[in-house]
């Protein structure tokens, strides 16, 4: 028979119905739902945050990832099913086209004398403030705070990531190195704060005008690696044009202040990451050498 202290959150595994009820109460004062159901999976009675939480209509659960929760698989069953309580499931409630409301669910089990599950007590816990703050942190660990793209350490596993692929099902993928021109020589004449502007602006362009599968990310003081799947260097270099010349027209401050960019491209054939991004260095510096503001690709030298 189950002990008192691994299973219960009221004074015992045998509380009456009056138990329960004051165990609602407190619960809405705390702000947490509670959903009583009888052994068979029926509905017993709900306090009045879990029907604020719920509403009229039926839930729709999921989990982290995304994917639907059937009956079967929700707190409640599998604690009828195992005997056994379930803690800090956490589980998205979806209504309508609203954005999904996070909750932590736990599955408790009443008893009768005689050891046969009498109630199932199912709490329900508003973490959304929770959540926002892990996605925001892990949104902070994997972003240049700056430009918005991706941190050198991301881009990187995610490079590592497309080789992987692209060695498996021999997917094309294209890499670019771009550099802002002359950086440095215009931080020092027009400031600091100015050159993180050109950064900041050059980032959110890459962010809006690029493939949603793309990725960016910034490795040094004004670089940034350009990973793009599924793409050849030629049909590539359409899309890398276009994002050069956009580049080019961005206005910074009052004085209409203006930059450009050079890069290097490169196609993937089988290299390890390190040689890639070498050739794409190169590639680069070339541009650099033929009077900037263009791109050089694997043709131009080899």
């Amino acid at each position: 028979m189950p002990s008192v202290e691994q299973f219960s959150p009221l004074p015992n595994t045998y509380a009456k119905d009056e138990e329960i009820n004051r165990y609602a109460g407190l619960l809405d004062s705390l702000g947490i739902g509670l959903l009583v159901f009888y052994p068979d999976a029926t509905p017993c009675l709900n306090n009045n945050t879990a029907d604020k939480m719920l509403g009229n209509t039926a839930p729709r659960w999921a989990n982290e990832n995304g994917m639907a929760i059937g009956a079967d698989d929700l707190p409640l069953k599998q604690a009828l099913r195992s005997s056994k309580p379930v803690f800090d499931c956490v589980m998205a409630l979806n209504k309508d086209e609203a954005p999904p409301f996070w909750l932590s669910v736990n599955a408790l089990l009443v008893f009768s004398l005689d050891g046969s599950v009498r109630r199932v007590l199912v709490t329900l816990t508003d973490i959304n403030t929770e959540k926002s703050l892990r996605s925001e942190i892990k949104k902070l660990s994997v972003r240049d705070p700056l430009t918005g793209v991706y941190n050198q350490r991301h881009v990187m596993y995610l490079l590592e990531n497309e080789i992987h692929r692209a060695r498996r099902y021999g997917t094309p993928f294209t890499l670019a190195q771009v550099d802002v021109d002359h950086f440095l020589p215009f931080c020092a004449k027009h400031g600091q704060g100015l050159g993180e502007n050109v950064l900041s602006g050059i980032g959110k362009l890459l962010i809006e005008s690029m493939r949603e599968i793309d990725i960016a990310g910034r490795i040094g003081d004004d670089e940034f690696l350009l990973v793009l799947p599924n793409v050849s260097l030629k049909d590539a270099m359409i899309g890398l044009e276009r994002l050069r010349t956009l580049i080019e027209t961005l206005e910074f401050s009052s004085a209409a202040l203006r930059v450009t960019v050079s890069g290097g491209i490169t196609e993937y054939t089988g290299e390890n990451s390190a040689a890639l991004i070498e050739r794409s260095k190169s590639l680069l510096i070339h541009a650099r050498q033929a009077g900037r503001n263009r791109f050089c690709l694997d043709g131009d030298i080899f």
